[in-house]
């Protein structure tokens, strides 16, 4: 398998998130609302990876819940589209590679059942961060602890 084929392999994953982050999600993320309590975060994929790496910069990795109480998400590969957002976002998750059990120049001799289960580690990577950031953003929430700023994300990175 070439780098591509493998890449094809992971935007074609939705990955999934816990249906008790669902409150949260709706609070922050632009769904077409005109108002809001707090500036929106964009879509709901974008406060998903916003998540990811809140839950990464703090190490907040936190498993999901059994898959009855979860929910998929849309496909990585229909994350903003025709961006580089998905491919720094790959990166990101590469530069974990020793944590996802990958190494790139194993690729070309994998068997199809080894890179299955890389991809599977990549997508419960993703998962575990997005799902501890996003916990940490709804327990500051229902704590009221947030400024409403344009610059939440930022200042929620910084702390």
């Amino acid at each position: 398998m070439n780098a591509q084929e493998f890449k094809s392999l992971i935007l074609s994953k939705r990955p999934r998130y816990a249906k008790s982050r669902i409150p949260v999600m709706e609070a922050f993320a632009n769904k077409g609302q005109s108002k809001s309590e707090y500036s929106q975060f964009g879509p709901l994929y974008e406060l998903y990876i916003y998540g990811f790496r809140l839950g990464l910069k703090k190490g907040l990795k936190l498993s999901l819940p059994p898959r009855n109480l979860t929910q998929d998400f849309l496909e990585i590969g229909k994350w903003k589209r025709d961006s580089s957002l998905v491919d720094f976002l790959l990166m990101i998750i590469f530069s974990h590679a020793d944590e996802i059990g990958f190494d790139w120049n194993d690729l070309e001799d994998m068997e199809d059942k080894e890179i299955n289960q890389v991809v599977s580690n990549i997508i419960e990577f993703i998962e575990s961060y997005a799902n501890g950031g996003l916990q940490y953003l709804q327990e500051e929430w229902e704590n009221d602890n947030l400024i409403n700023s344009s610059y939440l994300f930022v200042d929620l990175m910084n702390e």
